[in-house]
């Protein structure tokens, strides 16, 4: 199922109340990353800090730690994702329950260090214990996010919409 953790001791865990503002900044830095690669997504406002309070309320956010501090945020659902009942171009291999994971972002000074594969692989962990397959989706700009997936042997199934095209992969966490 994976294919490294990366070698740093680190906790995966839900995130906490007193772990927005530090995940508030990460967004803020990934989208200004996103904005100078010249990549729309997430320019809009979104995702906010509202948004990420909802994760929490939810229990959906999910943290990485390393070295005492969060280096990478995410949001593991397991209740569907609408968006992803209208697949163009594709289809799922699968259907049935799955994971989903939405907002993954890696702190600024964490950049290039492995974080976001580390955040999927331990996502991919949780998830399969519960479901058998884990989707997410991507701009079709954002390489970043394209290279990580592709790097985990994410399956491309097509495009879904949110407020514009958004590349759909999925993994299969069970045979």
């Amino acid at each position: 199922m994976s294919t490294s953790i990366h070698p740093t001791p680190h906790i995966f865990r839900p995130a906490e109340e007193g772990d927005v503002e530090r995940i508030v900044d990460m967004v803020r830095e990934a989208q200004a990353r996103l904005r100078g690669a010249g990549i729309d997504q997430w320019q809009n406002g979104y995702p906010n800090r509202g948004r990420i309070e909802e994760d929490l309320r939810l229990g959906y956010g999910r943290v990485v730690v390393a070295e005492g501090r969060v280096v990478a945020y995410g949001a593991v659902t397991y209740d569907g994702e609408p968006a992803y009942d209208h697949l163009e171009g594709g289809s799922w291999p699968i259907g049935g329950d799955y994971a989903t994971v939405h907002r993954l972002c890696v702190a600024e000074d964490a950049v290039g260090r492995g974080w976001g594969v580390a955040f999927m692989e331990l996502a991919e962990r949780e998830a399969a214990g519960r479901v058998p397959s884990i989707r997410v989706d991507t701009h079709p700009d954002n390489r970043t996010m394209q290279h990580i997936v592709s790097r985990l042997g994410y399956a491309y199934c097509g495009v879904v919409w949110y407020e514009s095209s958004r590349l759909a992969y999925i993994k299969l966490l069970r045979e």
